[in-house]
Formats: C-alpha cells, sequence, structure tokens
C-alpha cells in the first residue's frame, strides 16, 4: 500500500490534492467552507482509497519508501511536503 495525495475530510466527502495547503484553498475559495479545514480534518489517501490522518499515512509511507524514517517534518505524522522531499 502506499499514499496515493494529500487529502481533507470535510463533512463527510473527501477532497484530494497535491497539498493541504491548495486543497484547503480551493475549499474556502470555491465557498466548501468558511476557514481553512485543520486537525484531524487533514490526511491522505491511499492508493486503495482509503483515507487515513497523519499518523498512520506516516506508517504506510516509510513501509512503502516514500519517506525516511526520523526525516520528515514531525516523527510521527506525515505532511504533503514530506512526500515531495524525496
Amino acid at each position: 500500500m502506499r499514499i496515493k495525495c494529500a487529502a481533507i475530510r470535510f463533512n463527510g466527502k473527501i477532497y484530494e490534492g497535491e497539498s493541504h495547503f491548495k486543497i484547503g484553498s480551493r475549499m474556502v475559495k470555491d465557498g466548501i467552507c468558511n476557514k481553512f479545514p485543520g486537525g484531524d480534518d487533514q490526511g491522505f489517501v491511499t492508493e486503495c482509497g482509503m483515507y487515513v490522518r497523519r499518523e498512520p499515512a506516516l506508517i504506510i509511507a516509510i513501509k512503502a519508501g516514500q519517506v525516511e524514517a526520523g526525516k520528515t517534518f514531525q516523527p510521527n505524522k506525515l505532511f504533503s511536503e514530506d512526500l515531495r522531499r524525496v
């Protein structure tokens, strides 16, 4: 299993994109939400289409060789920037 892309979960719908910043900015611009979604609403989508939060996403990305353990912005959470650094 691999991480496909960044995602934000809002009102039961998953919005996908290259980065959380781009997704959230688009959501605000399109009137989907009034403010940038944060916290547990930010995660990732796997190649299987499953939404996962930042913590399990990091484990998946490490196992898939998409990022190297200890070389991410935070030691226990995946950020979309981590995937682009490879």
